[in-house]
């Protein structure tokens, strides 16, 4: 049997019915986590740009654009959402898959089900079949893939998102192989585009071509098998590696890794510096006019995916440890508003950005979670050091249910209005539970009714 054939297999069993509680709770989150990142992504040029390419609201027009107040087709809604979800680096990671999950999962699932009329459970049911088959697949093959330059966010992302699909749609396990076979060969995606449109796109990509996979396979189309684990198979051509499928269901990543929700949106290699360096900010009431020089202590990974060159755009400032920094030490936070053409022509800011160090220290704990320590050398003198082995968000400080409502009513400020976006968190907490009716209703109710909630300019 081939890696994909077990895949299938596991799709349709009932294995992930046996997960446990704090599993589904976890899963719960990522829906209203995923859901408010991609209703201030909506605000943005890259999934607007993507929208503007054929008219919306056609006679297709089967499920919801979130922030847009517009519908289109199933796949291409997906495409659409998956953009925005990703396009602040706002949306979750998982540690093992080095990877934002939740993004295209979401963004591919929620359309879908509005178009089957699918309930709640069923939706959240097929979300943690395709996060513990893309978390799985991510465990079995990084660090190689990562490190070969690889987005796993699109690579792993497009074979967890269709088995997601596969088994919401209900497609046999033979169609099921087909689809992952598919997937396979739509696998790809750069991680050279970080800091651009490019990297947002990846996530809608992923979403789209996992709906499409699911329909052609069950429509008949075919695929190879050993698609994953052949001779020529996405492992082997990707990873230069063979493939230990592990045994999915034995245990659970949902509860095991589980899922790093993000405190602000930039990437996830910046978030423990950025903590250190708030910490400094505030507890030591540094003015940050008195800092001579910093020095940013990171773990190796951390050269692996953050950009070097001084930025010159919001998208190229999300992965870039010195801009992160040094907004934190200026503004005393790290807002999707820091990340504006005012703040990367700050003056203040580019003379932080010019007198930082980025020193690499093996002795951070090589936990996943890019641990990182800052230090600043202060003008009179002194010195002071702040180290984060785990960000906010990960191992030990996950942010809970309100963090994320929190988060979720500030992303959504002004494309829902007040109670709008209470009905969505309050229908988001019991997803489970929602009738395929209340399902549907969800997806409109983010399509947004609030005054940046509009249709891009075609």
């Amino acid at each position: 049997m081939t890696a994909l054939e077990r895949i299938a297999h596991w799709v349709h069993s009932s294995d992930i019915e046996r997960l446990p509680d704090a599993g589904f709770a976890t899963a719960r989150l990522a829906f209203l986590d995923t859901l408010a990142v991609t209703l201030i992504g909506s605000r943005r040029d890259a999934p607007r740009i993507v929208a503007s390419l054929e008219p919306l609201d056609s006679p297709q027009a089967a499920a919801s654009l979130v922030g847009m107040r517009s519908r289109t087709s199933v796949a291409r809604a997906a495409l659409i959402n998956g953009t925005a979800a990703h396009a602040d680096l706002f949306d979750d990671n998982s540690a093992p898959m080095i990877a934002h999950p939740s993004a295209s999962l979401v963004s591919a699932l929620l359309p879908l089900a509005q178009s089957l009329g699918a309930n709640g459970q069923d939706l959240l049911l097929a979300y943690c079949v395709g996060f513990e088959v893309g978390v799985g697949l991510g465990r079995a093959l990084n660090p190689a893939l990562y490190e070969q330059g690889w987005h796993v966010t699109r690579v792993l992302g497009v074979l967890g998102t269709t088995a997601a699909c596969c088994r919401l749609a209900r497609v046999n396990v033979a169609q099921t192989v087909h689809a992952l076979g598919v997937a396979t060969s739509a696998a790809g995606g750069l991680r050279q585009h970080f800091g651009t449109m490019t990297m947002a796109l990846h996530a809608g990509w992923t979403a789209r071509d996992a709906i499409e996979a699911m329909q052609l396979a069950a429509r008949g189309f075919d695929a190879d098998p050993a698609g994953l684990d052949g001779r020529y198979g996405l492992a082997r051509v990707f990873a230069q590696s063979e493939l230990a499928l592990p045994e999915l269901g034995e245990s659970f990543e949902l509860v095991d890794s589980g899922i790093i929700f993000k405190p602000y949106p930039c990437g996830a290699p910046t978030h423990a510096a950025i903590d250190a360096a708030l910490t400094l900010r505030a507890d030591q009431r540094i003015d940050p006019e008195r800092i001579e020089a910093i020095v940013c202590h990171v773990h190796p990974w951390n050269a692996m995916t953050l950009r070097e060159e001084l930025p010159t755009t919001a998208n190229q400032a999300r992965v870039n440890l010195r801009f992160c920094v040094a907004a934190a030490l200026h503004f005393g936070r790290v807002t999707p508003d820091e990340f504006s053409t005012e703040a990367l022509r700050d003056p203040l800011v580019h003379r932080l950005m010019r007198c930082t160090d980025i020193s690499i220290d093996a002795s951070l704990p090589d936990n996943g979670e890019f641990p990182a320590a800052v230090t600043l050398q202060l003008r009179d003198g002194g010195t002071l050091t702040e180290r984060r082995d785990v960000p906010p968000g990960g191992t030990g400080r996950r942010l809970d249910a309100a963090r994320i409502e929190s988060k979720f009513r500030q992303c959504a400020a002004g494309v829902l209005t007040g109670p709008t976006c209470e009905q969505a968190i309050a229908a988001l907490t019991r997803l489970d539970a929602l009738a395929a009716v209340e399902v549907d209703g969800l997806a409109r109710m983010v399509e947004g009714d609030g005054p940046l909630a509009v249709a891009p300019a075609i």
